[in-house]
């Protein structure tokens, strides 16, 4: 544990990074005066995360900047670079997926993303939930027909994909099947759509679906009619919009006890397209400071740069952000406080949604506390990691490890296994082999280890998980393994089971990680049997490796469709020889060898 520093830090702005004993950043903060805000840490705050900071950390290091300016651009580059664990105000872009565009290209693809980069393309979002992102590609794909396959759109493919046949693509990937003009007026209605410019691209559709038809055009005309159905079955219905008001994001926060729940509507002229929420939980510092934090870590990572944003109340750091985001813009982006008009109604919704959101959160603290109680355990377990096995007949097995900390699910910490060391079913070493690897892995990086392992089973797969874990790690987590069917809790060197009241938070947070994994290992374990079982026929084929199986199923998507195809696209996909091959075997001239391994 860190104590208070000696010599006192300098009185001029810059950036401090607590670092842990290895000497690996645990958090970045900036300071208008080091010497204050480092000493600030210093103060007593029992249960805070302040002290779980300073429990963790070695040492600490500054970075003295010439003005305030500085230390909030290098803040935000350190967090970014460094992604440190106790920086978790909106630190994971990986949490706000976009959608992309590839305008620069000859044909443009649209992608769904969760690194947005400068490289030309535009960037739609962030989407939250991600679900939305998802949805919005599919519209996409169904009303507009952009490609959104990753191969490459330079006409080199023999043939269209399944999309094309199914009415969703254009297939710019075909030499032949689309032009450049035609493929950008389909590119131009999605920017419109996804920018939220429906009224304005239903116009611009009907106006060049009536000059197309004068001049005779008829296919271009036929094009824009179908565009204009497909739009206006969106049921995107606006309501009164103020043209020239362009871009503006508006926010409303509401918290306390370390909690905070911050809310957002981005209005396009006026009107309000999209609605975000956020959780920040852990947190210390003043609302204010949170605000600027957030919003920083938010506009830190997004590639879009609303006309303006308005928050809730005043804040310090507010000059510099408008001079961040004006600098990213290229224009100025004003950050207000509104006190009267719409705006200033929407930013009050904001504060009220958020604080609906903040009293509905649900006491999250109870579940870990009777677990400790339950498995005497030192304190209420912070982080908790979940294991569980899913196979079909021992084949293709995978294991899953979810993880939960401070009361969520921390998906970006999940891992899959593919099992490799065990043969038929056995999930006593199979979960031997992954607990084994996890932890190994964990104890290389340096990376902290959880305060619970918990596996789906019983007492045997408690104790083979012991029997991994004692070998690597110099203090054992604490153990426990969930059982199915009777819901019973078993303990290491305990056989009777503990049976908790079915009304117990301890029990509804065991069962709800042992739920997490089993989904969480059940898709993985369906991935692999699918894709094993889709490679598996062609595999079979004499003179068909792995790589020419992969050629044939991506240029024809199913084994079907490979045996039906003709030997001119057989061989424009995997060349004479192998096409001859496959031909036998579709013909039935040929007996399959069994399929092989790669």
């Amino acid at each position: 544990m860190i104590e208070r520093p000696s010599e006192p830090f300098p009185t001029r702005p810059g950036c401090y990074i607590f670092r842990d004993a290895k000497g690996r950043p645990l958090y970045v903060g900036k300071a208008k005066n080091l010497r204050t805000r480092v000493a600030s840490y210093f103060q007593e705050r029992p249960g805070s995360k302040v002290e779980r900071l300073k429990k963790a950390a070695a040492s600490i290091d500054v970075i003295v900047t010439p003005s305030e300016w500085e230390a909030f651009l290098l803040e935000n580059n350190l967090i970014k670079q460094f992604r440190p664990r106790f920086n978790t105000l909106l630190k994971d872009d990986k949490t706000y997926p976009y959608l992309k565009l590839t305008v620069k290209d000859r044909f443009p693809k649209a992608l769904f993303t969760r690194r947005p980069i400068r490289d030309g393309a535009l960037y739609f979002g962030p989407f939250v939930p991600g679900w939305q992102a998802r949805k919005n590609l599919r519209v996409l794909q169904e009303s507009f027909k952009i490609a959104t396959c990753k191969d490459p759109l330079d006409g080199s493919r023999p043939r269209p994909c399944l999309r094309y046949e199914m009415g969703q693509c254009l297939a710019p990937c075909v030499k032949g099947k689309v032009d450049p003009r035609t493929y950008g007026q389909a590119v131009s209605a999605a920017r419109l759509f996804l920018e939220g410019h429906t009224v304005a691209l239903r116009e611009e559709l009907e106006r060049k679906m009536r000059e197309a038809a004068s001049n005779r055009e008829y296919e271009s005309a036929a094009h824009y009619r179908d565009l204009l159905k497909a739009t206006e079955a969106l049921g995107a219905k606006q309501s009164v919009s103020r043209p020239g008001e362009g871009h503006w994001e508006l926010f409303g926060l509401y918290g306390g006890g370390g909690e905070i729940r911050m809310h957002s509507f981005t209005l396009l002229e006026g009107r309000v397209v999209d609605r975000r929420a956020w959780r920040l939980e852990d947190v210390d510092g003043a609302e204010e400071e949170v605000l600027s934090s957030a919003l920083m870590r938010l506009y830190g990572n997004s590639p879009g740069i609303p006309d303006g944003v308005c928050v809730p109340r005043e804040f310090a750091d507010a000059p510099l952000l408008a001079r961040f985001l004006s600098e990213r813009k290229g224009r100025r982006v004003p950050v207000v406080v509104p006190r009267r008009g719409p705006k200033a109604a929407l930013v009050a919704t904001l504060v009220e949604n958020a604080r609906i959101d903040f009293e509905s959160r649900g006491d999250r603290s109870a579940a870990p506390r009777d677990l400790a109680l339950l498995l005497g355990l030192a304190g209420a377990p912070a982080r908790i990691e979940c294991f569980d096995i899913s196979h079909t007949q021992g084949g293709e097995t995978v294991a899953s490890c979810v993880v939960w900390e401070d009361g969520y699910l921390r998906k970006e910490d999940y891992r899959r296994f593919n099992v490799q060391g065990v043969r038929g079913v056995d999930d006593f070493a199979s979960i031997a082999e992954v607990v084994a690897r996890r932890y190994a892995r964990l104890l290389r990086e340096g990376a902290p280890l959880p305060d619970l392992v918990l596996v789906d089973g019983g007492l045997g797969q408690v104790n083979a998980a012991r029997s991994a874990l004692e070998p690597i790690v110099p203090e054992c987590p604490a153990l426990a393994g969930l059982a199915k069917r009777e819901e019973w809790v078993f303990r290491p060197g305990t056989p009777e089971p503990l049976v908790l009241p079915k009304t117990s938070p301890a029990l509804h947070l065991l069962q709800s990680l042992r739920d997490e994994a089993h989904r969480f290992a059940l898709a993985g374990h369906r991935a692999r049997r699918s894709r094993a079982r889709l490679a598996s026929p062609l595999l079979a084929i004499p003179g068909v490796g792995p790589v020419t199986a992969r050629k044939l199923l991506k240029a024809f998507l199913t084994t079907e469709a490979v045996r039906a195809a003709s030997e001119e696209s057989l061989a424009s996909a995997v060349g004479k020889a192998a096409a001859a091959h496959v031909l036998r075997w579709a013909r039935g001239e040929v007996a399959s060898e069994g399929r092989r391994e790669e």
